[in-house]
This record gives C-alpha cells, sequence and structure tokens, in this order.
C-alpha cells in the first residue's frame, strides 16, 4: 500500500484550497527507468503525446509535437534526456493493473479523510520530461492532482476565476473546440500560489484551477490523478452546455449554477447534446476560429 502523508486538516481544505501531500512512490519500482521503459515497449498507443517547446518563454505558440516515436521507447528515453521533450503516457491504469490499483489506493485514502461521495473514473498518467523544459499555461476538466516522484519541477497555481480563467476559455476547452491552453498574462504571477515539488511530494487543487509548470536541470517523471465526483460532473455538465449555447448557438449564458430547475435543464441540453452529435455540429466552425 502507498504510504500518504494527508494534512490534518484536509477536509475543510479539499477542492477549496491546494492540498500538499507526501508518499513513497519515489521508491516503487513500477517508475524505474526500467518499467517505464517497458510499459512504453508494451504499450506505444498509449503515449498520448510527445512535445517540444520553447524552454525559454511562456508562450503556448511554441509548443509542438515532436517527430519522434515511441516505437523506440529506449531512444525516446536518451532524447527525453538530452533534449526539451515531454513525453504524456495516458490511461496508464487500463494498460498495466498495478497502476491502476496504485492510483485507487491513493484515492481511497483521500476519500476516506475526506467527507462526502467518493471519486469515480479515476485514472493515473504518467509525465516523462526533459531538464528545463515546460508545459505552458492551461486549465484541466476533470478532478486533478500531480504525484511527484523524479527530478524537481516549480508549479504556479493560479485562482479558478476571472481573469485567471474566463468562463468563455473554460467552456471550449470542456467542448474540446481548443485543447488545455487558455490566455496568459505576466501579471497574473501576482495572484499565484509558487511551490517547489521534489520526490515524494504531491498536489491536489480545486477544481479547474488553471497552472503552469517548468522544470529544473534535471529528467522529471510524475504521475497525473484525473477523477470526477458528483459536483465535478455537474461543474462539466453546466460548462458543457454553456459552450454549446455560446460558442455554437451564439447565446451568451446567464448562469453557471450547479443546482436548481436551471442546472437540470442545462444538464439535460448538454446530454443530448453529447449523445446525438449535435454539439460536434454545432462547434464544427467554432474549432477553426
Amino acid at each position: 500500500m502507498t504510504k500518504l502523508g494527508l494534512p490534518e486538516n484536509i477536509a475543510e481544505i479539499w477542492d477549496r484550497e491546494i492540498v500538499r501531500v507526501t508518499h513513497d512512490l519515489p521508491d516503487n519500482p513500477l517508475f524505474s527507468d526500467e518499467a517505464l521503459t517497458e510499459l512504453v515497449a508494451n504499450n506505444p498507443d498509449a503515449v498520448r503525446e510527445i512535445a517540444t517547446m520553447d524552454t525559454s518563454v511562456e508562450d503556448k505558440s511554441r509548443w509542438r509535437a515532436s517527430d519522434i516515436s515511441p516505437d523506440d521507447p529506449q531512444g525516446l528515453f536518451n532524447a527525453v534526456r538530452s533534449g526539451a521533450l515531454w513525453v504524456n503516457i495516458g490511461h496508464v491504469g487500463g494498460r498495466d493493473a498495478r497502476y491502476q490499483k496504485l492510483i485507487d489506493d491513493i484515492m481511497d485514502q483521500i476519500d476516506d479523510a475526506v467527507p462526502g461521495p467518493a471519486s469515480y473514473s479515476r485514472q493515473i498518467g504518467i509525465l516523462i520530461s526533459s531538464p528545463r523544459a515546460r508545459v505552458y499555461y492551461h486549465a484541466d476538466v476533470p478532478g486533478q492532482g500531480l504525484i511527484h516522484i523524479r527530478g524537481e519541477k516549480r508549479i504556479w497555481l493560479y485562482p479558478g476565476h476571472e481573469p485567471y480563467l474566463k468562463p468563455e476559455e473554460l467552456e471550449r476547452v470542456v467542448t474540446a473546440v481548443t485543447a488545455e491552453e487558455i490566455s496568459y498574462d505576466p501579471s497574473y504571477d501576482a495572484a499565484a500560489t509558487v511551490i517547489d515539488l521534489t520526490p515524494g511530494t504531491a498536489l491536489f487543487w480545486p477544481l479547474n484551477w488553471p497552472h503552469r509548470v517548468v522544470n529544473a536541470d534535471s529528467l522529471n517523471v510524475s504521475a497525473t490523478v484525473e477523477y470526477h465526483t458528483p459536483k465535478t460532473r455537474r461543474h462539466f455538465a453546466v460548462n458543457y452546455a454553456n459552450g454549446v449555447l455560446r460558442h455554437g448557438l451564439g447565446v451568451t449564458p446567464r448562469s453557471r449554477a450547479i443546482g436548481g430547475a436551471g442546472f437540470w435543464g442545462k444538464a439535460a441540453f448538454a446530454y443530448a447534446c453529447r449523445k446525438s452529435g449535435l454539439a460536434r455540429r454545432l462547434l464544427q466552425s467554432a474549432k477553426g476560429a
């Protein structure tokens, strides 16, 4: 069982503030070079993205796909050590049950400490990134955590409201009109919480909070956690419905409430749009904007 160190007040701060956690995964052989190379060798299609970037500037236009292939795992890892690369291995638990057991164990311990419905749809991903690599300013859709295992990195976390997170930009991410990137201004840094992550540390933060990451001069290995709760699903539903209304129908939403008759109407609308394919058709023009 993974040994976690949870804050004593986790029940009060969960989903309201940044939660700092300690863990013993740096000692887990599942994150050794040999194990990660084997994971990629057995599941090259699990590598969602191999990207490179300009490590000197916060500019999402400098993020681009690399021409390196996951079909040569050893060559990939050698390139990560010497280049400016970010490798995202997704849905790892679905490829190897040992990783799913690990993340379920971690989330079970957190659920036991936090009142309310348990988390579900838990997924673990693995990020392998070069010295000085960076991930530009973005926001994620599901509940999110970052478990740091090897190397050192710095993360900037920003409040999940305007101006740091604009509703129309979040809607574009939720509806997949755009990827996770949202607009960044250096002035936002005055409101950021800046945390240095070292092996054996982890963070969980409130839903959709924007963040960006810069590695220190070391190869980094981290595990990402994605999960849902009834609350996160409600937020997804209302942002999805609002996104279809705003970007597909040209109607400005008036509410982001996750309760009441208005919410349930939007939840039904979002479900119908997704299941019927109507959202895809309505949003097609927005993707080219």
